[in-house]
C-alpha cells in the first residue's frame, strides 16, 4: 500500500495531499498534508505534516500507520511502546536519502 500511495502522491500538487483529521479526545479538526509513506517491519506508515505557528519551523511532522479496511485506507495513531522505534527508523531513512541536511549549510 505505501508504494501505491506513493506513486499516487508524485502526480498530487499540495492541495489534493491535505486531508482532515478529527482529534478523538476534544473533536477538533486538524489539517495535515500527506508527505511521505513507508514500509516498517511489514507494516504500512504515512507522514503527514501539520503547520505550525513557529519560526524555526513550518511544519510538524506525524507518522500514522496506514490500514486498509474494506478496501480504504485509514489513519490509526502509533501505540507509544513502538513510536520511538518508527520516528527512529524514518529519520534514517531519510539520512539516507537525502543526506543531513545540516551539514550542508
Amino acid at each position: 500500500m505505501a508504494d501505491e500511495l506513493l506513486n499516487n502522491m508524485l502526480d498530487m500538487d499540495e492541495e489534493d495531499r491535505k486531508i482532515v483529521l478529527e482529534d478523538e479526545e476534544t473533536g477538533e479538526a486538524i489539517e495535515f498534508i500527506l508527505d511521505d509513506a513507508f514500509k516498517f517491519g511489514g507494516k504500512d506508515y504515512v507522514v503527514l505534516l501539520r503547520p505550525v505557528d513557529d519560526p524555526e519551523y513550518d511544519y510538524e511532522s506525524v507518522i500514522m500507520e496506514s490500514v486498509e479496511e474494506d478496501g480504504e485506507m485509514l489513519l490509526q495513531t502509533i501505540p507509544e511502546k513502538e513510536a520511538d522505534v518508527i520516528y527512529d527508523y524514518y529519520d534514517k531513512l531519510c539520512d539516507e536519502l537525502y543526506g543531513d541536511e545540516e551539514s550542508d549549510e
